[in-house]
């Protein structure tokens, strides 16, 4: 299992470089297996390559109820997004127990690299696209603290520890 990179580390506001098929800094399989395998460990349902400190343009999405449908995206481009959005609640391993709410696209067309470095392409909405949008971020060096006003990410994180107190 990989060890989650917390913030505020450095390599969490860097924009990672592409994955090189022809010239891998690691196995594409086993990166991906790894990567889902410490997600679904820690209860997530994505996770870049640069929050378990591998710099490169890699991220999984899925779920541990259904690993079979967990999947990595290298090299991922973000083709279009709607206008409208959706104000929705977001977690981070990252930074754990802190959970907002951040405006994002309802929905997407994204195309992506699989792990045989193949080119895929599709449509993501709700929180497959909210999920896609907030990995995407992570190799772009930006993280969902970024993504909101000082005040809104305070009051946030308090509601969070507010919530863990109760639940003691």
């Amino acid at each position: 299992m990989l060890k989650i990179v917390k913030y505020p580390n450095e390599i969490l506001a860097e924009k990672m470089p592409d994955f090189d098929f022809d010239n891998p800094i690691v196995d594409p399989i086993e990166l991906e297996k790894s990567m889902l395998d410490t997600m679904y460990q820690y209860d997530g349902i994505g996770l870049s390559a640069n929050q378990v400190g591998i710099r490169t343009r890699a991220f999984v999405m899925g779920h541990k109820n259904t690993p079979e449908s967990g999947q990595a995206f290298f090299n991922p481009m973000i083709i279009n997004a709607t206008e409208n959005v959706e104000d929705l609640e977001e977690g981070c391993l990252s930074f754990p127990g802190i959970y907002v709410n951040i405006k994002r696209p309802k929905k997407i067309r994204a195309r992506w690299q699989n792990s045989k470095g193949e080119w895929e392409e599709d449509e993501f909405d709700g929180y497959n696209c909210k999920c896609f949008l907030h990995e995407f971020d992570h190799l772009e060096g930006i993280t969902y603290k970024d993504r909101l006003s000082t005040l809104k990410w305070a009051l946030g994180v308090k509601k969070s520890q507010n919530f863990k107190r109760k639940k003691r």
